[in-house]
């Protein structure tokens, strides 16, 4: 689930497909979403989920002001909400889970609560 989309940059690409296949495990990595104007999208790719339980849990690092509006939608599963939240701050733990369906393809759209130019990093840990 690390094929990226849009205005992201990944530092770890040696996850393939194949992980979010198997009976269960864990990917932990970093990322960086590129905000623009205060606005900025993360986007998996597509990937073989096979009705999986994901329990996801992330935190952002940079920048340390400002609050974020996080939603996350599966574009597999028409667009379906899966996580939103208004009120995400730097260095706080955010965590849900998501039963997927065949396939998965999460969006993520992150909204600061100013309008300029930032690039948002953090950890992102996803356990199935």
């Amino acid at each position: 689930m690390t094929k990226l989309i849009n205005n992201v940059k990944n530092e770890n690409n040696a996850i393939s497909e194949e992980v979010a296949t198997t009976s269960g495990g864990n990917i932990q990595q970093a990322f960086e979403i590129n905000v623009y104007d205060g606005k900025g999208f993360y986007e998996t790719g597509v990937s073989n989920t096979f009705w999986s339980r994901l329990f996801i849990t992330a935190k952002i690092f940079q920048p340390q002001n400002g609050i974020w509006s996080i939603i996350i939608r599966d574009k597999a599963n028409k667009n379906l909400v899966v996580y939103e939240n208004n009120y995400v701050l730097h260095d706080k733990e955010i965590s849900f889970n998501y039963k997927t369906g065949l396939k998965v393809n999460l969006l993520i759209e992150a909204t600061w609560t100013q309008a300029k130019d930032t690039i948002l990093s953090g950890e992102l840990s996803i356990n199935y």
